[in-house]
């Protein structure tokens, strides 16, 4: 497909910022836009009627910013030389209390008790109250695909053009998607938790301050009715859990208690929601720097550089020609060194990584086979198969096969 690599390259980092990136064709169905938000609300057909007015009238070379009626706000344009449509989003501009979303849920005419529901459906969402970032990301996909800065433009159709977003909702379809879509926001958090707490095992900083540079107030689940303890107890849910990654990164219990009973006494004393939110951040970040500072102190200098570079850029060019140029050393000494003190060749060593990171994207998304390939850095899916046959005894199909059997087995038990 031409521009493949392009949207390949856009959908991986928008996916390290907990961005949806969706493509449809013009007859395709639009429900899972919006993540299925309006699935849930029992919304009717006049509102994707709508949006595909909007997508028909679209002019190439173009990107579009929409806030819709719930405060979600997506970027969308035309594919060049092609029918289809890519949306990215939904995310939200500003943080939002749940106050705010009962509020809102008056505002729009919808049952109250539907407030529970969308601020789970927000809690799954990032929060980019400055759009810089990524609309600089835009910007350079822009150039990319028409060809330079100035070839496109950016057209956001609430300021512009003023368009009213209708919205309806009908009860008995809300009540059917309740549950199946309660259950999406609900896997959604707990992947989003389980990225980070990956991260900081690994010890990968980068990936971490991306994460959490979009934490929403609305995380913190409402056990409680006191807001303030709601946050203080997902703090201290967050410092258990930190406790136990950087453990698994190889920290020695001592250290991790020593900053672990740190923030206990800081958690304890934050005196507002936002100031949990900022701490939940600083925490991620100090225990990936533990991890980082103590995991692989037992290897030199060089050796523990090529093992972050290697965990950072597992989807890029990687070898032991391209470490030595990073690191400014030559391929000899660099391969002699980390064999020494490794136990594996850098080669081994990089396969070994991209073989449990293809692992854990078979496990956690529903990628195709090929795409995974790309995203471990191996353009040739079928060499990629064989190595995954090497390593785990199957194919990465048989592989997928095999999670959704259990499932499958569970729905016939359950009739």
């Amino acid at each position: 497909m031409e521009h493949q690599a392009v949207m390949d390259f856009l959908a991986g980092t928008l996916r390290r910022m907990r961005l949806n990136l969706s493509i449809f064709e013009p007859e395709e169905p639009l429900e899972m836009a919006d993540l299925g938000l309006r699935a849930l609300l029992g919304l009717r057909e006049d509102y994707h009627s709508l949006a595909r007015a909007f997508f028909r009238m679209m002019k190439p070379k173009t990107v579009y910013k929409l806030m819709d009626p719930f405060l979600c706000s997506y970027l969308f344009f035309a594919m060049p030389n092609s029918t289809r449509t890519v949306v990215v989003g939904p995310y939200l501009t500003s943080d939002l209390t749940n106050e705010a979303v009962l509020e809102m849920t008056e505002r729009l005419g919808l049952p109250l008790q539907m407030a529970s529901q969308m601020t789970e459906f927000y809690a799954s969402l990032p929060v980019f109250e400055d759009t810089a970032m990524l609309m600089a990301l835009i910007s350079t996909m822009g150039d990319t695909l028409w060809g330079g800065v100035d070839a496109f433009e950016t057209i956001d159709l609430n300021r512009d053009t003023g368009v009213p977003l209708p919205i309806a909702n009908d009860v008995a379809a809300m009540e059917e998607n309740q549950l199946t879509m309660r259950m999406k926001y609900i896997e959604a958090r707990y992947d989003y938790e389980n990225q980070m707490i990956d991260a900081v095992a690994k010890g990968m900083i980068q990936r971490v301050e991306l994460i959490t540079s979009h934490i929403s107030q609305l995380n913190f689940e409402q056990r409680m009715a006191d807001p303030l303890r709601n946050a203080k107890n997902y703090c201290i849910i967050c410092n258990t859990l930190l406790r136990k990654a950087a453990e698994k990164g190889g920290v020695h219990p001592l250290h991790v208690d020593r900053i672990s009973s740190q923030y206990a006494v800081q958690i304890e004393n934050k005196a507002t929601t936002e100031g949990c939110v900022q701490l939940i951040g600083e925490m991620f970040r100090a225990y990936c720097r533990l991890v980082r500072s103590h995991a692989i102190s037992q290897y030199s200098a060089p050796v523990q550089k090529a093992l972050v570079y290697m965990e950072e850029n597992l989807s890029g060019e990687l070898g032991l020609q391209t470490l030595a140029e990073v690191l400014q050393l030559s391929p000899g000494y660099l391969s002699e060194l980390f064999h020494r003190e490794v136990g594996q060749t850098v080669v081994q060593h990089i396969t070994e990584l991209r073989m449990k990171h293809a692992q854990h994207l078979l496990q956690t998304t529903q990628l195709q086979v090929q795409n995974v390939a790309q995203l471990c850095g191996i353009a040739d899916a079928n060499y990629f198969s064989k190595l995954f046959r090497k390593y785990h005894s199957m194919t990465p199909r048989q592989y997928k096969q095999r999670l959704t059997l259990p499932m499958a087995e569970t729905s016939r038990s359950d009739k």
